[in-house]
């Protein structure tokens, strides 16, 4: 079986959750057997020698990003060389990421024999805070909805967003296929350092530093407290104004760092905090938990489908006191609860979210 699954980008030349998804799941799906061509946007030769070094077992297929001043104008047209593309070869199915697949997709002509899953992944542009981003945002519901009409398949990260997919896309139920997100075990296995010792009451976030992440939300509520100190990992443009306006030992903000530095970082932490205000299935959870990490979340997306009372805390999204409250009652823990947390999230991720799990269910819904 050949599929094409489409892309912006790929991990580890871009950092986000849905090029990481690309990578892992095309990755795993060519050792089940899958031949996996990966279209993505010409990658930077400068980005590429700077990146980290891994291994992709798939094809990847660059082709032209257009410019414009318009990123979903650019990214209509980068869809458009993918429509040429998908046309000249023969693939079983092809696999569109966000809005990559869009002009293939809604091409009256193209070859009906080929299916077409779409994957929207967390729905951020249905979700957005404020008259002006929702009015930048509506070409891109639009978009999304044209996709999501003409595609065989729709899939859910499960969770909120399996209703969130058919309220907001107008799909159909029967249309709509769950499939989580996952992480690569052995990938974040291979940067375990036996000899770190975790820090008691250090917590940590990772994301960028933006007003959907919930990030001031997080420092306000931290702020209040005594509880121990907060690692931010990440940037975006509220770094200056929150650099400035918490300047305390209590919070430290680290910029960006690389996966090396990241998981070490995890491993020395005590629990991991997530407090976006809307979101679909963040990897970094995953990531926390795989690397044994209780966890504080938002309770939006597919969130409560990775954390319950078992493995963590889950709070209400942009409430500062539940985020309070959920700091202080992890802070108050013994060793032997926080050990339970800890050995819950990495269970739950070995049971449902490693790639070759997902992988699999991916081939089950290729093979139908």
């Amino acid at each position: 079986m050949r599929i094409a699954i489409v892309n912006h980008g790929l991990f580890p030349y871009l950092l986000g959750g849905m090029e990481r998804h690309t990578t892992f799941l095309a990755n795993h799906l060519v050792e089940l057997g899958v031949e996996v061509d990966v279209l993505v946007p010409e990658i930077d030769p400068e980005i590429a020698s700077s990146s980290q070094e891994l291994d992709f077992h798939f094809q990847i297929i660059e082709l032209p990003w257009p410019k414009s001043p318009l990123w979903l104008r650019s990214n209509y047209l980068f869809s458009c060389h993918v429509r040429q593309h998908l046309l000249s070869q023969t693939y079983a199915t092809v696999y569109c990421q966000g809005f990559n697949g869009w002009a293939y997709l809604t091409d009256p002509s193209r070859q009906r024999r080929t299916r077409c899953i779409y994957n929207p992944h967390g729905l951020e542009m249905f979700k957005t805070v404020g008259l002006w981003q929702t009015f930048k945002h509506l070409p891109m519901r639009y978009a999304a909805r044209v996709q999501a009409r003409h595609a065989d398949k729709v899939v859910s990260l499960g969770g909120h967003l399996t209703e969130q997919v058919r309220s907001y896309l107008k799909v159909d139920r029967r249309r709509i296929v769950v499939l989580p997100n996952a992480v690569d075990l052995q990938y974040i296995d291979s940067y375990r350092q036996r000899e770190l010792k975790r820090r008691p009451s250090q917590f940590i976030f990772v994301g960028r530093l933006a007003a959907n992440k919930g990030i001031e939300t997080l420092c306000r509520a931290f702020s209040s407290l005594s509880v121990g100190n907060l690692l931010v990992v990440g940037s975006g443009p509220l770094e200056a104004m929150l650099r400035q306006r918490y300047k305390s030992k209590q919070i430290q903000f680290l910029g960006n760092v690389d996966d090396a530095q990241l998981f070490k970082l995890y491993q020395e932490s005590d629990c991991f905090v997530f407090a976006s205000l809307y979101e679909g299935m963040p990897t970094v959870i995953l990531e926390a938990m795989a690397s044994g990490l209780p966890i504080i979340a938002t309770d939006i997306g597919a969130v409560a489908t990775m954390v319950d009372k078992t493995n963590g805390f889950v709070v209400a999204p942009g409430s500062i006191s539940q985020l309070a409250d959920a700091l202080s009652a992890f802070h108050t823990l013994n060793d032997r609860q926080k050990d339970h947390l800890r050995a819950c999230s990495r269970q739950r991720v070995e049971e449902r979210f490693t790639w070759p799990i997902i992988a699999r269910a991916t081939l089950d819904l290729l093979n139908v």
